[in-house]
């Protein structure tokens, strides 16, 4: 390992690096291709849609999106890049001087090691472990948030081709991501590709390195998602006993978004036959075979709705929305996925003028009385068809 001087690094774009050539001594990066984008039909919204006439909203990437059909998924690149400086477990890169702009995604300075600067990010100085070889980086901001960690890291696998896959010896993948290794064990990952962690604070120097930039764009899933699905659920056993057809996720031990009235939410939909789960005392293995069986899934948003994809077509997901926080990205997912999808609203409990960057973890509650009559008409609706 040898040292690195503090660095400044100036902040690029990606596609603007074609043109530049080499950056520094050996460096230089090589777009190798692009998987087609997709239109993935979204589910309608039916219950949800009386709220989302009528209330005021804060939507996320953009508003108005739940009015949709459709979206159209990310193009996912995938960049050879020769003397690349890999920085912390998010995977920021450079090419010589240059940082790419989109491995900055979901990372933030005092977490991950560096200082925000006019033009660029600035590392200190510390020492750079250095890689020999071909390696492919899995690395991605977010790592310690399942939904982070399994769509915008693990899934980018399925992007690399087997051939690239068997050239390479290395993935690099966060030191700590959330269930990581359990799904890199249900992958089933060619035995060559040695796993390499990176931690928050280190730095690296690798000679060959496959970047993969994102299968999920903006929650613009693209269709190589499903496949990553597909991959785990195929290497899963089936279950032994009995598992509820009907599940709510119970958020209660989360401390982010605290749903206060979540207890009545539970109490009246087990009259409907729906069971409450914790996901965090359940394996990956344990929450694929239990969404895998399930006919329909409550749940207000949260990461564990990540597991919907796990599901079956047809199978139904109610999403439970503040709404000072709609988050698409679960209907996005839903769509892909072949799901039945609706949402309930509820309310923020701290005026909107109070918004900041945490306001998405604030406390909010739900009309019970709304979140039954959504259950009990898809269900209805089931029953009759």
């Amino acid at each position: 390992m040898s040292g690195l001087p503090e660095l400044t690094l100036h902040r690029r774009p990606i596609e603007q690096f074609a043109s530049l050539g080499l950056l520094g001594p050996g460096a230089r990066i090589e777009h190798r291709h692009s998987l087609p984008p997709a239109r993935i039909k979204l589910p309608p919204i039916a219950a949800g849609r009386a709220f989302l006439e009528a209330w005021q909203l804060r939507e996320l990437p953009d508003q108005d999106l739940w009015r949709a059909n459709h979206y159209d998924s990310y193009a996912p690149p995938l960049f050879v890049i020769h003397q690349a400086l890999v920085h912390s477990s998010a995977g920021i890169i450079a090419v010589g001087d240059q940082v790419i702009a989109e491995t900055l995604g979901q990372t933030f300075p005092a977490l991950h090691c560096y200082r925000n600067l006019a033009r660029g990010i600035g590392l200190p100085q510390r020492p750079v472990r250095r890689l020999a070889g071909t390696h492919i980086s899995l690395l991605a901001g977010g790592e310690g948030n399942y939904y982070h960690a399994a769509l915008d890291g693990l899934a980018r696998i399925m992007a690399v081709p087997e051939n690239y896959q068997a050239a390479a010896t290395g993935l690099l993948v966060p030191r700590g991501g959330m269930r990581q290794g359990e799904l890199l064990a249900l992958l089933d990952l060619m035995p060559s590709l040695r796993l390499i962690e990176i931690g928050r604070e280190e730095t690296a120097l690798v000679e060959n390195l496959i970047l993969p930039l994102s299968v999920t764009g903006d929650a613009a899933f693209h269709p190589v998602v499903s496949d990553f699905y597909r991959t785990i659920t195929t290497n899963v056993s089936p279950p032994r006993g009995r598992l509820p057809r009907r599940i709510y996720v119970d958020r209660r031990a989360s401390p982010a978004r605290p749903l206060t009235n979540e207890s009545a939410v539970i109490a009246a939909l087990l009259r409907y036959g729906f069971e409450p789960v914790r996901l965090e005392t359940l394996s990956v293995a344990d929450q694929v075979r239990l969404f895998r069986g399930a006919e329909a899934v409550v749940a207000p948003h949260g990461a564990a709705l990540t597991n919907i994809g796990f599901c079956r077509p047809g199978t139904l997901v109610i999403e439970l929305l503040m709404d000072a926080y709609c988050n698409w990205c679960f209907r996005h997912l839903a769509g892909l996925m072949q799901l039945r999808y609706d949402c309930v609203l509820g309310r923020a409990r701290k005026p909107w003028a109070e918004l900041d960057l945490g306001f998405h973890r604030t406390s909010w509650e739900i009309s019970v009385n709304h979140v039954v009559a959504a259950v009990a008409q898809h269900l209805e609706h089931a029953a009759a068809a």
